[in-house]
Order: C-alpha cells, then structure tokens, then sequence
C-alpha cells in the first residue's frame, strides 16, 4: 500500500476581497499582509461593503472614520492596467501617510490608461506641452529617415511621468542615452557638481555672516545647452502619434528626428549644459573657485545712494539648480544685477528662500541654519521597516554598541552558500538597500552614524542575520532623532580639524572631523587600508589622510574668503605622531612606513598645515573610530552637530518618536 506523508499546514494567509465596480472601472483591494490585516477586523465591514457598492471616495472615508490615523491621503493607490489599493499599517503613520501617492506612471501607454479611467487629458496635453517646448526651443529637426548616413543607428525616445509635490504632472522626452554609441553619438560626458562639503561650508558662512540662501531653477536646463557641430543624434519619433503636427510636409514618408541641442537622457547633455552656462558666469564677472569647480564667487562694490557699498554673491552649481548665498537684495544690490541678467539669459525661475536639495532641509532658526534630512528618514522608515513594532529607545541610545565589531569580523570570516540560496539572496538585497540609504544620511548630515554605518558597510556582499539587527538599530535611532542635524551659527574661531585612529591587530579605523561655525563640515570614518605595527604608524597614517581633506577645507575657505593664508591646525593626540609630522625621528621604528603615509610632513613643511596636540578626552576624531557607551557619545555628538537640545539622565537629549 502506498505510504502517505502528512502534508506540513499552509499558511493561513487573509483572503483576497474583489469588488465588482461597474465597467469600463475596475477597482481590486490587494491582499493585506498580517501586519495591515488588523484593519480587516470582523467587526470593520464598513470599508469592504462601500467597496463592494463601487464607491471608491466613500470606502476610504468610511475606513478613516473607524480608523482615525489612517486619513484618505494615507491610502498608496497604484495607477495600472490593474489598480490596486494598499492600506498601511496602522502603527506608523506618519512616515506611511507622508510618502502615500499616486504611482507615476511607467510608461506611455499607463499614462494614457489613466487618463481615460479619469476623463481627462493631463497626460496627454503635458506631452503637447513638451513637444511644443523642444519646437520652440529647436531642440530637433524632423526629417525624413532615409536622410540617415549609412553606418549611424537611431536612438530611441522615451516619455518620463512624473507628478511634482504640488500635485501638477510633468511629462518629459528623454533620449534613451543606453541605446547611444560611445564614440559615434558622444565623446566626453563628464558632469561636475558641488561637493557636499562645499554646500555646507557654504550654510555655515551664510549664517555667520547673516547671508541670505536662496534657490533657483534652470526650466528644461538641458535645452539651453549648446551641442557641438559633430555631435549629431538621429532618434526614432516618440511614442503618441504627435508628430504629425511637426511633419504634415512629408506625408506618408516615415521620419526621424535629428537632434540638434542637449536632451535629458543623452549622455552627453549635462556636460554640454555646463559647457553653457559656466562661461557666461566667467563672462558676467565670477571667480571659479579651484578648489571646487562648480563653486563662483563675485565681489563688486556697489554705487547705493547711501554711498558706495562692497557685496559678495556665492553660487553653488548642482545640476540645474543654483543654490546663492548673498547680503542686500534690494534694488541696487549686486544680487538684483544678476538675477536681472539671468532671467535675460535663461529661462530660470525663482524658488525662493531655500527649503531642501537633495534630501537636506535647510531650516533658519533666529541667527542659525540647521541642515536635516527628516523626511528622508521618513521614506527610509516606510520602506525598510515594515514591521508594525514600536520602537523602544531603551534598547536604541546609540546607534551601536562594541558587539558590532565582532559581528563584522565573524561575518567576513563566514563562508558564503555555494551556491546561494533565494533566502540568502533576498537578504543580501534588503542590506545593501538599507545600508546604502544609511549612508547617504550618514555623508549628508548625521555624523553619529559615520562609525556604525561605516563598519555596516564591510560587509556588504556577505550580510548576516546580526548585521541586519544591527543595521536596523541604526534605523531605529535615526527614527528617534529624525529631527536633529547640523546647527552652523556665528563663530570667531578658524576652521580646523582633528584626526584619530584606534589600531588593531588587522586593519586600524581611523576618523577624522573639521569644524566650522560650531559645527562639522566634514567627517570620515574608515578602514586603514595597510596593517600597522604600532599606534604610532596608525596615528600618522590616518593623519595624513586626514591632512588631504585639510588642504582642500583650507583651499576653499581661503577663496570664500573665511580664513586667510595661515596654516590650517590639524588636532592629534599621539605625541610620537606629532615628532613625526614635523622630523624624521623613531627611524628604527618607522623605516618600513611608505613614504606616501608622510604627506603630512611636507604640508607641515611647507607651512600648509599645524599639528598641535589634543588631549584624548577633547579629540573629537575618536567619535568615529571605535562604538561608545551613551556617556561619551552624547556629549560629543552635541558637540560635532551643536546640538542645543537639554540633556537628561544619562547625557543623552530627548529622542522625538
């Protein structure tokens, strides 16, 4: 007889709901998960029975009032060939509720889907809207396309759909630069853009100085450029049947657009953009700094009727947008001279007092600019913690304690599954995502998760189940303190930095801070790449590391004008490193050190740099070399990011959920 196994149970998993909508509309609520299921509750048929009669704005409305966390804006409704509606859980709203929208649309068709779901022609008019653009600008010629040379492919276009935080849609044209041929359709394609050192360094001098920050926005930038005579791309027309309006003179015959300026997606138009705009600043009267080539500064003086009057406007160029720090605005002032030449120049628009770039919150707090990333630790906690479980700040004063070191060297000394399983793929995915948007907090404006984030970040191909708990700790501690950030405020004190290492057996960490206006403008904390033999080698390699970024802080700060041409001091707290920045001593014991790991003696030597001494307990490089228990972290934490919070307890300052 045949021997039958019992079958493991499946999982009981929430039953799909399916409401019939009456056509041509059809509405599906996804399977809920067991974290949002709570909202499915035995006793909730509100939602589900205004569903089912079809009533799309009447079953949010009926939830939110069973509901009251969760507001009809807190439903993620997916526009598609088949929508669905995803209820969040009920646990985490606001960062949820923050991030709900309308998915844009992927493609052309979707696009056209949902303007005939909604009866309109948004869609469809910002693609007129587009095109009439390109045609006013002459951004391409239509052609027929047996006018194409023998040996050149087409490009392809493609539509972009994007909807903007006000709720308008934007369609874009872009080339489909991966379908270009190096050395056929472009050459060069290199497009700079300012540091993140360099924007801060900028925020700390526009609040010293009381400066004025604001932000302007090149419209279609990229169609203000200029190609250059052999840099000719011919594209297929885009999708939509729109082109007949631009080529009723050629009939049947089939057609090609030749490419005549900078389109977004080729891979040469923000070189090409830059190669505009940056010679008319040169031409207009700006400096390019050196130090940072997307960097001009103008001084002038300026004829007011209160006499004359000395004027500085900083620009820093990202892209296509302009970030300007500047005194006066009014009439006479050098900043109304520009902005007036500007808008005769370019189609620019005025964003006003600057509020964010790139995921960084500018906030004016009297005479102070604190620099945060609040709502980007907000997308974080919506798309990488999808538990429902309260945060406990017992468990998260700090962003790690001194087990994270270990759990590094055991995962790199672990075996990687040969082959790997879909388990072990699937994590390894979930880590490089969370680590790498940790780390983009991390180098913009939360120096407390260098070491963590840092450390998280050896390990990368080879995630285990600790480091993701301890990944996920760093999460929850940004969570707590989503609202801190760098607070730069009037200082008399010239910017300098301090550098640090704590040597291992293996490969030494090392740190290093510079501080400006009662803040840091920039920081490291990183793995040696060569095995020191003593404390001594540790600390002079990772000075002179840190001796690079000096130069450049010195270099920049010299040109904005905050620091003359004095050495810039780089704080140690190893005095035999110190004997060996400024002479060749301990030969016995430094003769194997490269020769490379002494830059920092020749810019002492050439009088670029100072390398004083520190006590151990006010060097504030050891924040980013080794964890610290809640009494040291908080206390030189405040001291890197100025933070004004009251102290409680144990040292550390409240922690907003």
């Amino acid at each position: 007889a045949p021997l039958h196994l019992p079958q493991a149970a499946s999982p009981v998993r929430a039953p799909a709901v399916t409401a019939p909508v009456r056509r041509p509309k059809r509405v599906t609520v996804a399977p809920l998960d067991p974290v949002s299921s709570r909202l499915r509750s035995k006793d909730d048929s509100t939602g589900s029975a205004a569903m089912a009669r079809g009533g799309l704005k009447s079953a949010l409305k009926s939830v939110h009032e069973k509901h009251p966390l969760v507001s009809a804006r807190g439903f993620a409704l997916f526009t598609g060939p088949r929508s669905s509606l995803v209820l969040p859980p009920v646990g985490r709203p606001r960062a949820l509720l923050a991030r709900a929208a309308l998915a844009d649309p992927k493609n052309y068709a979707e696009a056209m889907a949902e303007d005939e779901r909604e009866g309109n022609h948004e869609w469809r008019d910002g693609c007129l809207k587009e095109l009439r653009s390109h045609a006013s600008n002459e951004s391409f010629e239509v052609r027929p396309a047996s006018e194409k040379p023998r040996g050149r492919a087409f490009v392809k276009f493609t539509w972009v759909f994007k909807r903007k935080r006000d709720g308008t849609k934007k369609c874009r044209l872009c080339v489909q630069g991966c379908t270009q041929r190096a050395g056929v359709d472009y050459d060069q394609t290199y497009c700079g853009s300012m540091r993140s050192t360099s924007l801060r360094i900028i925020a700390s001098l526009a609040a010293a100085r009381g400066y004025n920050l604001r932000r302007w926005d090149f419209i279609t930038a990229y169609l203000q450029g200029e190609l250059e005579l052999n840099e000719v791309v011919y594209c297929t027309p885009p999708r939509g049947g729109f082109m007949g309006a631009f080529s009723s003179d050629f009939g049947s015959v089939p057609i090609m657009c030749v490419v005549r300026k900078p389109i977004y997606g080729m891979a040469q138009a923000g070189r090409r953009w830059q190669r505009s705009l940056f010679p008319w600043l040169i031409e207009f009267g700006f400096t390019q700094c050196e130090s940072d080539k997307c960097v001009f500064i103008l001084t002038r003086t300026m004829d007011t009727p209160d006499g004359p009057r000395e004027e500085t406007v900083i620009i820093g160029v990202y892209v296509d947008d302009l970030q300007i720090a500047y005194g006066p605005d009014d009439e006479h002032s050098l900043y109304a001279l520009f902005t007036a030449a500007m808008k005769e120049r370019w189609n620019v628009d005025d964003e006003g007092e600057i509020a964010d770039l790139l995921g960084v919150e500018f906030t004016r707090d009297g005479n102070d600019i604190v620099l945060t990333q609040s709502a980007y630790i907000d997308k974080m906690e919506s798309e990488h913690s999808p538990d429902d479980k309260p945060v406990k700040s017992k468990l998260n004063k700090t962003p790690c304690d001194k087990s994270l070191d270990k759990h590094v060297a055991d995962a790199l000394a672990a075996d990687i599954p040969d082959p790997p399983d879909s388990a072990w793929l699937t994590q390894q995915t979930r880590y490089r995502s969370l680590v790498g948007a940790l780390l983009y907090c991390a180098t913009n404006t939360r120096p407390d998760i260098a070491y963590a984030v840092g450390m998280l970040c050896r390990c990368m191909s080879r995630p285990t189940d600790d480091l993701m708990r301890d990944a996920m700790r760093v999460l929850h501690y940004l969570c707590l303190s989503r609202d801190l950030g760098l607070r730069y405020g009037a200082s008399l004190r010239r910017p300098y930095g301090m550098s640090d290492a704590n040597w291992a057996v293996q490969h030494s960490t090392m740190g290093n801070v510079f501080m400006m206006h009662q803040a840091g403008i920039s920081w490291s904390s990183r793995k040696q790449d060569s095995v020191s033999l003593s404390t001594c080698e540790a600390e002079i390699v990772a000075a002179s590391e840190a001796a690079k970024e000096a130069v450049y802080v010195a270099a920049f700060s010299n040109e904005l004008g905050i620091m003359d041409s004095e050495p810039i001091d780089l704080f140690v707290d190893n005095k035999a490193a110190i004997d060996l920045a400024y002479n060749p001593e301990h030969h016995q014991k430094t003769k194997h050190i490269q020769r490379r790991h002494f830059f920092v003696r020749e810019l002492v030597e050439e009088k670029r740099i100072n390398v004083p001494f520190v006590n151990s307990v006010d060097n504030l490089a050891d924040f980013f070399t080794k964890p610290l228990d809640a009494r040291v972290f908080y206390p030189m934490r405040d001291r890197i990011m100025n933070v004004k919070h009251p102290s409680e307890g144990d040292g550390a300052v409240p922690l907003t959920a």
